[in-house]
């Protein structure tokens, strides 16, 4: 028995040995913390239905590869056709494109899709090594560029837009050759950003110590002002002066895989080396991203890279995004327990609005109501058998 004990007590020391150097190299050790508070939160989901709200931020970057935007112009309507959430809706995919890219093909394409009913573009930007000023130019730049193809211009003329950062370095929280603004949040503010939906950006030091929430973050001078953040509250005012921002699931769940330590993390990331599965699914529920005091809506903020590779776009254009979408569909959609939107990264934040402002009733009459549609989505009536009012 003493030998047991000694070799059980040998193997322990050398799992947590192994834990703490993973957490050290891969930066758990940022968000971990975090995520125990989270998860040892009481869950207060009584009410039924729960309203789940299901958004893919894509990273979208086919750069010159026109085959990659063709592929996804010709087949991403005919995926999204064999889907409906509950109101009879198709899958809603949020383009968020490389401001850096001003390529007139890849956005004239986007076009078309936008116009179909397929979803939405949102600003998506690479930058490094630059100044608040640089990063003001370069970022209006490219706004006033979207806006060449009605994107990131609302039907009212007014400029709005959703971002990710495309170093996962938002406000300088890297390194200055991955971004070099250290007021970024401010900046975006101005321009007429809504919401950052970048995080989670998990092993890099940009992750923020909240997981798995909707928060607001008002900058300052330092890096990564938004590790302050507050989350949002139902009932309680928005500070007018911070920037949202929306997180996707991270959680952690076991596995066999040694090379894990028999822990994983999922981030909601889609992507070849893993596939969509039901296991991944329910995690991004599991995760009960909302806001605080309405756990009756639920918010699941998927992403990826949609066209960085031909693999990406397989596993966005194959199989795996079909079953999960059946999945999802079969699952999370029975009028009783759950009841299931798709919605655009705008959608999305309206809907986050809609809940701190305690808004209650169908959420759907809440998909324009702070920020309304994209001029790209064509005329009121153009849209209305999308949205289904």
């Amino acid at each position: 028995m003493k030998v047991v004990l000694r070799a059980v007590t040998a193997i322990a020391i050398l799992y947590a040995l192994a834990f703490a150097y993973r957490c050290y190299d891969r930066q758990l050790y940022i968000w971990l913390p975090g995520y125990v508070a989270n998860r040892t939160q009481p869950s207060r989901n009584e009410t039924k239905p729960i309203h789940l709200f299901v958004m893919f931020a894509d990273h979208f970057e086919p750069g010159e590869r026109y085959d990659r935007m063709q592929r996804w112009e010709t087949e991403y309507p005919k995926l999204a056709a064999g889907h409906r959430d509950a109101s009879g809706r198709k899958p809603q995919h949020t383009w968020f494109y490389p401001g850096e890219q001003p390529i007139d093909r890849n956005m004239e394409s986007l076009e078309r899709l936008v116009a179909g009913g397929n979803g939405e573009v949102e600003l998506h930007y690479h930058h490094g090594n630059d100044t608040q000023e640089s990063t003001a130019k370069k970022f209006g730049a490219a706004v006033e560029y979207f806006q060449r193809f009605h994107f990131l211009k609302t039907v009212d003329g007014k400029t709005h837009f959703g971002f990710i950062h495309g170093n996962w370095s938002l406000d300088n929280s890297n390194q200055p050759d991955t971004c070099g603004a250290n007021r970024e949040l401010s900046l975006l503010r101005s321009l007429g950003c809504f919401a950052d939906y970048t995080f989670p950006s998990i092993f890099h030091e940009s992750q923020p110590r909240i997981v798995n929430s909707i928060f607001q973050a008002v900058d300052d001078d330092q890096p990564k002002s938004y590790d302050k953040g507050t989350p949002l509250r139902a009932g309680q005012p928005i500070n007018e002066e911070g920037l949202a921002l929306i997180e996707g699931p991270l959680m952690l769940f076991p596995t066999l895989s040694p090379r894990k330590l028999f822990v994983g993390i999922e981030d909601g990331n889609i992507h070849l080396a893993d596939p969509i599965d039901e296991r991944r699914v329910d995690l991004w529920v599991k995760a009960n991203v909302h806001v605080e005091g309405r756990s009756d809506w639920v918010f699941v903020k998927a992403h990826g890279h949609g066209a960085s590779t031909d693999q990406d776009v397989e596993e966005w254009l194959g199989g795996h995004l079909d079953r999960g979408l059946s999945y999802l569909e079969r699952r999370y959609n029975d009028g009783f327990q759950y009841v299931l939107h798709y919605v655009t990264a705008r959608e999305m934040y309206n809907l986050v609005r809609a809940a701190a402002a305690g808004k209650t009733g169908d959420p759907r009459q809440y998909m324009d109501w702070v920020i309304p549609a994209y001029e790209s989505s064509g005329a009121p009536a153009n849209r209305l058998p999308l949205i289904q009012r």
